[in-house]
């Protein structure tokens, strides 16, 4: 119940910060911008959208496949998309649809879910790995070609440093078979609260961790081709950018897109706001006025980008309907 609050509450928030922000531009500068991008700049846009979920999802069925698992790519497709929509929703980093796609590939095809749970745990870590790589690219550039305040500098090594230590201590738990999720749970266990909890759920742990050692030793070559394939989807990522204000008459050069890039994941990287409701449009502002882009123009971006969204949200919605997904809030309190 308090995260319920807490997620209005946040909702609320970004609300306001929109209307603000969109209180001092001039909306009538911002719909022409998005308006002089035509239908062929919108149609392109959103392919490039879909070529993403599309990447993310063929990187998922590889995993699956080595896993000794083959559902069909629609419903790995749709699982994506809606497990990809409720981390957007969720004021977490866009980590928090992952219970829920693995909820639904294992229950519709009676897979095992530690299995599946590990399958989505690998898939969500190269997903990250391959969005970090263009974040140090950016990062780098940034440092030696712009001079920025001295806060974002820091802002910039902190996060850097905090997503290597992470990634780096799975990435090395992983391959060298270092239990770190068992261990978390036995020190969890320890508190009284949580003992009971903890010793139901360290049996799952443990298969997770199985299956996630297997992806890295025995699955390689599969683990390397998924890995790939999020590293072509976060490159379209980072093109979103220079397909949007191509159509606006500005080229944007490599080194802008990689700073564009860092700085708006810095911004995400601490979404505290339903699909960073508000954050994003402000911090939008700030970034693209560094490369030469007036509020207009990126107000008109933080739209297309907010449109796309939306149509990702109908979709999973549809999808979550589709997969009779109205009775797992009741099956998961049970």
């Amino acid at each position: 119940m308090k995260r319920k609050y807490l997620i209005i509450l946040s909702t609320v928030i970004g609300v306001v910060i929109i209307g603000l922000i969109f209180r001092f531009a001039d909306i009538g500068q911002i719909f022409l911008q998005v308006k002089e991008i035509g239908f062929l700049g919108a149609g392109i846009f959103l392919v490039n959208a879909f070529l993403i979920i599309l990447l993310s999802s063929l990187s998922w069925r590889i995993i699956l496949k080595s896993c000794g698992f083959s559902p069909p790519f629609r419903d790995v497709l749709g699982a994506k998309i809606i497990g990809a929509m409720v981390s957007y929703l969720t004021p977490s980093m866009y980590i928090g649809g992952e219970p829920l796609r693995t909820y639904i590939i294992s229950k519709k095809y009676k897979y095992p879910m530690a299995k599946i749970g590990a399958s989505v745990i690998v898939d969500k870590f190269l997903e990250l790995g391959a969005g970090l790589f263009f974040i140090y690219l950016g990062s780098i550039l940034t440092l030696i070609e712009y001079k920025l305040p001295f806060q974002i500098y820091l802002a910039l090594l902190i996060v850097n440093i905090l997503f290597t230590l992470g990634m780096g201590l799975l990435l090395i738990s992983f391959i060298f078979e270092n239990r770190v999720f068992s261990k978390i749970a036995n020190f969890l266990g320890r508190i009284s609260i949580l003992s009971k909890a903890m010793s139901k759920i360290k049996p799952y742990i443990s298969e997770i961790e199985n299956e996630i050692f297997l992806s890295f030793r025995q699955h390689r070559r599969e683990t390397f081709t998924a890995f790939c394939l999020n590293l072509l989807a976060a490159f379209l990522i980072f093109l979103k950018p220079a397909i949007f204000f191509y159509f606006l008459g500005f080229i944007f050069r490599f080194s802008q897109l990689a700073l564009v890039f860092a700085l708006t994941h810095l911004i995400l990287a601490f979404q505290l706001t339903p699909g960073a409701l508000g954050i994003y449009e402000l911090g939008a502002v700030g970034i693209y006025r560094i490369v030469g882009i007036g509020p207009d123009r990126a107000l008109a971006f933080t739209l297309m980008i907010r449109f796309t969204d939306i149509i990702g949200v109908c979709i999973a919605v549809f999808l979550v309907i589709h997969f009779g997904l109205l009775r797992f809030r009741s099956e998961k309190k049970k």
